[in-house]
């Protein structure tokens, strides 16, 4: 069963973080209190829906509670996006991600509880930096002391072989987590780790390990800096 996520807030990191979760295979619903908004969204293909952040009993009749997160991409009213966060946290939602502007923001967010706080401008520069320290092409996201959680496109180093076969576990010491592959008409196929599934070149492996087993892996079957299709 696909997860289902609830957007509040839709400006263009909303918007794009929609597309991406879609192009997984999620259920995605955007909520967004300016009509305008929401009937342009809808237009382009979204299932969206106004609503007033602000009222509790909104955030109900839109389904907070029964999505398995929701993320609050309030950009342009630090005030709303602490109140709606605060009354998400006090309706018990499942899994709550807050969106930041700032520093401050950020330490406000995370103290009313948000399970995950983002500064994009801060995680994007820092995740690039950490491309261009180990000249890798991964995207990094840190989870805690040196492990991270990578997004690794294959070389044709593994192509044609299995999980089992391949032994990454025991060569490198990392963990597979999920396999994504583009399917011929550009969306994304998610894909549970199956011991007897064949990796393709171009597949994305979303593999967990230490920093340095991760560039070993990455630099032995991954593809390099800013090459995106087959070899």
């Amino acid at each position: 069963m696909a997860r289902r996520f609830l957007i509040i807030g839709v400006g263009r990191f909303g918007a794009q973080l929609a597309s991406r979760l879609s192009e997984f295979g999620c259920d995605v619903l955007l909520a967004d209190r300016d009509p305008d908004r929401v009937e342009d969204l809808v237009q382009d293909g979204f299932h969206a829906v106004e609503v007033d952040a602000e009222d509790q009993e909104a955030l109900k009749e839109a389904g907070v509670q029964e999505a398995d997160a929701v993320v609050v991409c309030i950009g342009d009213n630090m005030q709303g996006s602490i109140l709606t966060t605060l009354l998400l946290k006090e309706l018990k939602v499942r899994q709550l991600i807050c969106r930041a502007v700032d520093a401050k923001h950020a330490t406000v967010l995370e103290k009313l509880g948000a399970d995950l706080v983002v500064l994009p401008n801060r995680d994007v520069a820092n995740r690039l930096a950490e491309r261009l320290r180990d000249n890798l092409g991964s995207d990094r996201q840190q989870l805690c002391g040196d492990y991270q959680l990578a997004q690794i496109r294959l070389s044709s180093a593994l192509d044609g072989r299995a999980l089992a076969e391949a032994g990454l576990r025991g060569r490198f010491h990392v963990n597979v987590v999920l396999l994504t592959r583009e399917r011929p008409d550009g969306t994304i196929h998610s894909i549970e780790p199956d011991p007897n599934e064949v990796m393709r070149s171009g597949d994305i492996l979303f593999v967990s390990g230490l920093r340095e087993n991760l560039n070993r892996f990455e630099r032995e079957c991954g593809l390099s800096m800013g090459v995106k299709g087959n070899e």
